[in-house]
C-alpha cells in the first residue's frame, strides 16, 4: 500500500474559513458605525460642558451680583441687551447693593459673550439658560444663591433626541 501525503486545503475548508472571516469583518463594520455615533455624541457633550462651565465661572467671578444673572436665556435674540439682564433685584437680604453701571455692563457683556459661545457650538436647536434661586431658609446674614446653568440641544443622529446638561453650584457672596 502506498501512503499518500496530501497537502493543501479542500474547497470546503476554504469556504468555511471565508464565511467565518466574513462574519467577523461584518461585525467590525457594524461596530465602526456605533463608534462613530458615540464619538460625535462625546464631542458634543465635551463642547457643551465647556460652554456651561464658562458661564458658571463668569458668574462665580462676579459673585456679588450672581442674582443679576437670573433668567438669562440665549433662545432667539436672547435677552442680554433687551432689558432682561441684569435681572430684577430680589428681595432682602439679596438686594443690599444695586450693580453699578460698570457692573451692569460686565453682566451684559458676560451674557452677550456666552450667547455667542452657545451659538458657535453649531449644535441643533441649542439654547442656554441660567436660573438663580435664593438658598432657603433666608437669613439676614446670608445671601447665598443656587445657580443652575443649563444647555439643551438636539443630537445630530437621525432621531434628533433632545439632550441636556445642567451645572449647579452654590454661591455665597464675599
Amino acid at each position: 500500500m502506498k501512503v499518500r501525503n496530501e497537502k493543501g486545503f479542500t474547497l470546503a475548508e476554504v469556504m468555511i474559513s471565508a464565511a467565518i472571516l466574513g462574519v467577523g469583518v461584518m461585525g467590525m463594520a457594524a461596530m465602526q458605525g456605533v463608534s462613530f455615533t458615540k464619538n460625535v455624541d462625546a464631542n458634543d457633550l465635551s463642547i457643551v460642558t465647556n460652554v456651561a462651565a464658562d458661564m458658571m465661572e463668569r458668574i462665580q467671578s462676579n459673585r456679588r451680583f450672581a442674582w443679576a444673572y437670573n433668567n438669562l436665556n440665549t433662545t432667539g435674540p436672547g435677552n442680554c441687551l433687551a432689558g432682561g439682564i441684569p435681572a430684577a433685584p430680589p428681595s432682602m437680604p439679596f438686594f443690599s447693593v444695586m450693580p453699578s453701571t460698570a457692573a451692569t455692563r460686565a453682566i451684559q457683556g458676560d451674557c452677550t459673550q456666552w450667547r455667542t459661545l452657545v451659538l458657535a457650538t453649531n449644535l441643533l436647536n441649542v439654547q442656554g439658560t441660567v436660573q438663580v434661586a435664593p438658598v432657603i431658609p433666608l437669613r439676614a446674614d446670608s445671601s447665598a444663591v443656587q445657580v443652575t446653568v443649563r444647555l439643551q440641544w438636539n443630537e445630530r443622529a437621525a432621531a434628533q433626541r433632545t439632550r441636556a446638561v445642567a451645572f449647579q453650584t452654590l454661591i455665597e457672596p464675599e
